[in-house]
């Protein structure tokens, strides 16, 4: 069980309690602005000098989560060996690393590049600790609701404070470039219209007709700084305060929908305790990863018949997962059926006929998007929609005179929705 677990009253609402849990990591990073500020300010003045960005494999899901999308710096291509260079990079839980034995940490201590964490000190071996140029802090693993074999707490609030962490800091790292008159080059989403000749304009990207645009790759790597574009500097702190803006929107918005996501618990206890599947997709560049999950992953074909799966011992973890696909009947496995539950935190619009088309299964269906339920969406006992408002292309906030928005906010969003829905089925199923 975690050290602290308050979800476990069952007088209390336990997606309520979770999200009392979120508002105190909250108010927590609001106060660790002025050091997020200054970490982003020496990684910004390390890019003026002439450095490049890398994203640290060590703990697997950040380097998809910011080096690998529109609103961060894609495709920078910096290397520890070179001096100039900086690393940033998340650990995994400290309790279940093996930190003396991991490779890609040992390569990047042994390297020359100035290293940044998303962390705190204590979460690495004091020999890497004194390599590290700069910490965001918070991220105690600790900090949670209820337990299932070695995952105490199940529900943790330390997912959302590595997005949230993570992403101010790089926020700030482009402000403080800004503040030296130059802009970092970021990538528009694809899912934006214009967003595919705006990013080949200055990317050398060669996109093709003949698939998915978004899995088209760049011939060249990106270069840090546009060549001559002036972007209104940013002040500091205001990457920040409009990312916290939007962050507490999530969780006032969850919080006026406690009813659902009492509902969206129930569900997945039911079929838990019926013997049937619970299959969970959140559309992003995070999840599972970021759970840390034993996963053995198969499938990746987007097309029909080629659905994704994502095995592990189930004794390990309770829930089962897929890796991100929006299109619902991509992310729909071929045997998921009759009294199984859809787990679908989603990013793209909602199309009734996918939405049928797994009613029609018998299969219960928990879904939420970003651009709102579609007006045709079919009422029905086996759908339960949830409303959780982050922005349509998920870069979320504004940069005045640059046409792209920067640091993405669907993981922070996803982190907080699927912890409190996942604290009101742990209570039903006595998962202590």
């Amino acid at each position: 069980m975690a050290a602290s677990c308050p979800c476990c009253n069952p007088s209390a609402s336990p997606a309520g309690t979770f999200l009392n849990l979120i508002r105190t990591q909250y108010e927590g990073i609001r106060a660790d602005v002025p050091r997020l500020v200054e970490v982003g300010q020496s990684i910004g003045d390390a890019l003026l000098d002439g450095g490049t960005l890398f994203i640290g494999r060590v703990a697997p899901f950040l380097p998809s989560e910011m080096g690998g999308r529109a609103g961060g710096m894609m495709n920078l291509r910096g290397k520890p060996e070179n001096a100039q260079d900086v690393g940033l990079f998340a650990v995994p839980d400290p309790r279940r690393w093996d930190a003396a034995g991991d490779e890609t940490l040992k390569q990047l201590v042994e390297g020359k590049a100035r290293l940044f964490v998303v962390g705190r000190p204590e979460d690495l071996p004091a020999k890497a600790a004194k390599r590290v140029s700069g910490f965001t802090g918070g991220t105690d693993p600790t900090i949670g609701c209820y337990a299932y074999g070695n995952y105490a707490p199940l529900a943790s609030t330390r997912q959302f404070e590595q997005f949230v962490r993570a992403w101010i800091t790089f926020g700030e790292a482009v402000a403080a470039c800004t503040r030296g008159e130059k802009m970092p080059v970021l990538y528009m989403s694809v899912w934006l219209e214009g967003a595919i000749a705006r990013n080949a304009a200055f990317s050398f990207t060669d996109y093709n007709n003949i698939g998915e645009p978004r899995d088209c790759k760049p011939l060249v790597p990106t270069p840090v700084f546009h060549h001559e574009r002036y972007v209104p500097p940013l002040a500091a702190g205001y990457p920040a305060g409009e990312f916290l803006r939007t962050a507490g929107l999530f969780i006032d918005t969850l919080g006026r929908q406690l009813d659902t996501l009492a509902e969206a618990g129930r569900w997945i206890a039911e079929a838990l305790q019926a013997g049937k599947r619970v299959h969970v997709t959140a559309v992003g560049h995070s999840y599972p990863r970021i759970l840390e999950l034993p996963t053995e992953e198969e499938g990746h074909g987007r097309g029909p018949g080629r659905r994704p799966v994502v095995s592990y011992d189930k004794s390990v973890y309770p829930l089962e997962w897929g890796p991100s696909m929006s299109n619902l009947l991509h992310a729909l496995p071929d045997d998921l059926g009759e009294g199984d539950v859809m787990l679908h935190l989603g990013y793209a619009p909602v199309v009734k006929e996918r939405v049928d088309t797994i009613l029609g299964r018998g299969i219960r269906l928990i879904h939420t998007s970003p651009y709102g339920r579609c007006k045709d969406t079919p009422e029905h006992p086996n759908f339960l929609w949830f409303d959780l408002p982050w922005r349509p292309g998920d870069a979320d906030v504004d940069i005045p005179g640059y046409g792209a928005r920067m640091m993405p906010a669907s993981s922070t969003s996803h982190a907080i929705a699927y912890n409190a829905i996942l604290c009101e089925a742990a209570e039903r199923m006595n998962w202590r």
